[in-house]
């Protein structure tokens, strides 16, 4: 099996179970695109690790209708997963802030407030295809998965054991729980400072 249709197949799952769960995002997500458009837009910051052009491949993101909640979005609790152009959009407007949002650091969701998920896209760097959680006014932020790949496994997980689950009409956590679900997955997971890449 190719990284691509492994890939293709978590974003498969993960969907299924927003679907089950009734999510309004499942309606909203966007056609894949080409892999050398995911290349080319993520191509400022480094070199797009094989896992997130799939997940692009598979699907741009969720399209956000006028009228509809970020929480409707959500592609897991607290972000939506952006559109590509969206996403460069975000990006750039990080340029000239190297001492909160490294150039390697490539958003993929957002929280609407603020705070990212963001891909390290810098190939010479140890923690190349690893996500970090980017939260404003933070002086450190967390790499919290080890790839694209392992945040799509987690997600699966934690909607698997019920840890992650719709409550009040929006996805909700168990903290405790996800954290030590996350843990047991990832093995890289720490806090990091913006001067580190």
């Amino acid at each position: 099996m190719s990284d691509m249709t492994f890939v293709f197949g978590q974003v498969n799952d993960l969907t299924a179970r927003l679907g089950k769960l009734g999510r309004p995002c499942v309606d909203m997500l966007k056609p894949g695109i080409a892999p050398f458009d995911v290349e080319d837009a993520v191509a400022p910051a480094g070199t797009a690790p094989d896992d997130l052009v799939s997940m692009y491949g598979r699907h741009d993101g969720v399209d956000l209708p006028v009228g509809r909640t970020l929480g409707d979005g959500h592609l897991i609790p607290g972000y939506y997963w952006m559109p590509l152009a969206e996403a460069v959009e975000h990006y750039r407007s990080f340029d000239n802030l190297a001492e909160i949002w490294p150039r390697c650091w490539f958003p993929i969701l957002a929280d609407g407030g603020g705070g990212y998920l963001a891909v390290v896209c810098d190939p010479g760097h140890p923690d190349y295809g690893a996500v970090v959680e980017y939260l404003p006014g933070e002086p450190e932020q967390e790499l919290v998965y080890d790839s694209v790949s392992m945040m799509l496994a987690t997600a699966i997980r934690c909607f698997e054991a019920g840890v992650w689950r719709v409550k009040g009409g929006f996805l909700d956590e168990d903290y405790e729980a996800s954290e030590a679900i996350a843990d047991s997955l990832n093995s890289g997971r720490r806090e990091v400072e913006a001067g580190e890449f």
